[in-house]
């Protein structure tokens, strides 16, 4: 159980870049796309917020702690801070669709581990990201084509 708590931690860090990075991107972005981006990007940090709360609340009711420093999350996680400067929509799809994929692969990894634990909330959480993720990047591919 504690090597999924890990995993779970590690994801909530990565979440927490994520929405701070998106929300990044929101205030930074310019260029021809920058209406209809700077509007997504904020639709994706805040269901990104909501992610965080129910992860952080999950490991609490498994009765662990979560993560809560930015010392923490940064340490841990996979996902990397953007610097504060102006980006191009295609410079964000790149690093956006890099960055689902990432938690993409996280949540399988944990779900695997779930299962494997009999540890049936987490995987079922799990699914929900899952699918999640696999239409953003569907989306988002279809995107830049």
């Amino acid at each position: 159980m504690e090597e999924n708590i890990k995993k779970l931690n590690e994801f909530l860090s990565d979440l927490e870049v994520m929405a701070i990075k998106l929300q990044n991107y929101h205030w930074n972005i310019q260029g021809k796309e920058f209406f209809v981006l700077h509007e997504k990007l904020e639709e994706y940090y805040e269901e990104i917020r909501e992610q965080l709360d129910e992860i952080a609340e999950h490991i609490l009711a498994k009765g662990y702690e979560p993560f809560g420093s930015m010392k923490d999350f940064l340490e841990n996680a996979q996902i990397q801070e953007a610097p504060n400067e102006k980006i191009t929509s295609s410079e964000i799809y790149q690093h956006v669709i890099q960055d689902f994929k990432t938690l993409q692969q996280k949540v399988m990894q944990i779900k695997q581990e779930a299962e494997k634990q009999s540890d049936y909330e987490t995987s079922s959480i799990m699914d929900d990201y899952l699918c999640n993720y696999a239409k953003k990047l569907w989306m988002l591919n279809a995107s830049v084509k």
